[in-house]
């Protein structure tokens, strides 16, 4: 994970302005998103032949839940909160199975509003054969044997769980693993998050607003 700087210029910004965005270009992002979509689209990379797809999900939280930051909407708000490095968990065909093993692309992404961000397991996970290497970055059987893995790594102190900051840019690549926090107070929050490199359809669609 590499911190870009903070998102400027938002402080002022109401988070409910803003329209959530599913695998939106930059013009119709910019277009539609909101003064804070806005922002953010204006620090993405200036080369347009650069395939960009953005993002944003912005949801009311009640305390003990999380958000959900994958790009197919995340999971049930009171299902486990599971590090997953996918950006759609258990899909494994298509077009989005193909960004989840999609070793080029980049991701940007920033969260505002209640301070439950994602927390990022950092540290080098090596494994002794292919195969277990590719059950745990690639599963097709359901996330058992990597949350098991990661729970024994963190345990002994060879992966590091650290939560990332809030109402900064950052940018990650491929295997990067994250869960949601859940949430101690009540409040909106909104993650925008920019896939770079990535071929996957823009389709310029609006999400609708969470309470969860």
């Amino acid at each position: 994970m590499r911190v870009l700087g903070p998102l400027t210029g938002v402080a002022a910004l109401r988070l409910e302005d803003e329209t959530p965005l599913f695998a939106a270009d930059r013009d119709f992002a910019w277009d539609h998103g909101g003064p804070i979509t806005r922002r953010f689209v204006e620090g993405l990379p200036a080369d347009r032949a650069q395939p960009v797809v953005i993002d944003s999900s912005l949801v009311w939280l009640a305390p003990g839940l999380g958000h959900g930051f994958e790009l197919g909407g995340g999971g049930h708000p009171r299902a486990p909160l599971r590090f997953t490095h996918e950006p759609f968990p258990d899909v494994v065909t298509g077009v989005r199975g193909a960004s989840n093993r999609n070793r080029s692309a980049l991701h940007r992404m920033c969260v505002l509003g209640v301070d439950c961000t994602p927390e990022l397991a950092s540290g080098e996970v090596l494994f002794a054969d292919a195969e277990t290497a590719a059950a745990f970055w690639l599963p097709e059987d359901g996330f058992a044997f990597r949350d098991a893995e990661i729970a024994r790594r963190c345990d002994e102190g060879s992966l590091v769980r650290e939560a990332i900051p809030l109402g900064v840019v950052i940018e990650f690549g491929w295997g990067a693993l994250m869960r949601p926090r859940p949430s101690a107070v009540t409040g909106f929050q909104f993650i925008l998050r920019a896939t770079i490199g990535d071929p996957r359809p823009q389709v310029n669609g609006r999400r609708n607003h969470s309470i969860v």
